[in-house]
This record gives structure tokens, sequence and C-alpha cells, in this order.
């Protein structure tokens, strides 16, 4: 057996066993969640997990940050065709607004981890990895693009700081998916929408004067 099999087993065990757990996590709070049932979806035993993972908190960080990426990604697609900055973040909300739509439980997850979180102490170095996660994409973020080509081409307020305003947005759109997450989405009606478009107005450039 060469060592890159041996490679292609430890990463194939480790996604499974990331798989397992989000797979419960959806279903259930990952407060009830433990090593045993996630163990048991994989099909792996506890010394597996042991050599993937330190604690539960790190699987749970580890299906936390995948949702993240997995969201952003599937927002960031949608600008490729835009015809200017502000066609380009209109696409992006209503794709993050279809996305949480698609995925509820996943906006209730990351509900839940911000809440448990920032609630109790936990690993340390976990959250500094975290929070390094979360400060890079702060840095980089994905709604940025969008904002900076809308105050070249003209179509959002040249004045707007785009990484401020970019958190900003993403702190609100969130929020208001987050409480959308635990009502049926038959209640949710224009709410998501209608939002969006005052977002979007509030950083639209003004009017040109006649």
């Amino acid at each position: 057996m060469t060592e890159n099999w041996h490679q292609n087993l430890k990463n194939k065990n480790r996604e499974e066993l990331i798989a397992a757990g989000k797979e419960l996590f959806m279903k259930q709070s990952f407060l009830n969640v433990n090593i045993k049932d996630v163990c048991g979806r994989a099909g792996v035993s506890r010394v597996t997990f042991y050599k993937h993972f330190q604690s539960m908190d790190e699987l749970i960080f580890e299906v936390q940050m995948k949702l993240l990426e997995s969201m952003t990604a599937f927002v960031e697609r949608t600008a490729a065709h835009a015809t200017n900055g502000k066609e380009q973040l209109r696409f992006m909300l209503d794709a993050w607004i279809d996305f949480a739509g698609q995925h509820p439980e996943y906006i209730k997850f990351i509900l839940l981890f911000d809440l448990h979180y920032e609630a109790y102490e936990s690993n340390q170095e976990l959250k500094e990895r975290y929070e390094r996660f979360i400060h890079e994409r702060k840095e980089q973020h994905f709604l940025s693009e969008a904002l900076e080509a809308g105050k070249k081409d003209g179509s959002l307020n040249p004045n707007l700081e785009a990484l401020a305003t970019a958190q900003f947005i993403f702190t609100s759109m969130m929020g208001l998916l987050q409480k959308l997450s635990l009502a049926p989405m038959s209640q949710w009606g224009l709410i998501p929408k209608r939002f969006a478009e005052m977002l979007i107005q509030h950083v639209s450039a003004a009017p040109a004067s006649e």
C-alpha cells in the first residue's frame, strides 16, 4: 500500500465524518449529537474520529465553516452575467435569499452556532482559528467586488466605503434570514425581497438631476 493510498483513505474518512456530522446537525440541534452518533453515521470507529478531530466542538466548527463557504460560493456564482455593480449586487442578494429558502436548516445551524459559542467558553485554539477564518473573509468580502464595480460604473454611490458597506449588508441580511429560518417558508412572503431592495436603494447612486 502506497503513502498516497493511506493519505487518500485519511482524507476520505475526514470528509465522511464531516458529511455525517453535517447530516445529523441539520436534522437536530448539534447540542443533541455526540461522537458515537457521528461515528455510527460515518461508519468509522471512535479511534478514527480522534485521528481527525480532538473533540466534538472541532467538528462543529468545521461544519460551520463549510456551510459559510458553501453559502458564499452559491451567492458569488450568480453575479457572472451582471451588466453593472448594482445588478451584480441584486443578483447576489436574490441568490442569497434563494439559498436560505433551499437550505433553511443551514441558516438555523449558523444561528445556533453563533448564539451558543458567544454564550459559552470553548477551546481557545478553535475560537482563534474561527476568528481568523472570519477575519480573512471580512477583509476580502464577497460583496466588495460588486460594490467596487458599482462605484466605478456609477450605478452605486461613489462615496460609499465598499468593505464597511459589504460587512453592513452581510450582517443585515444574515440577521433577517436567520429570523426567517425559524418560521415556515409560507410565512416569508415578500419580506426578504423587499429588504434586499431596500439595501440596494440605500447604496444606489442618486438619480441625475435634470
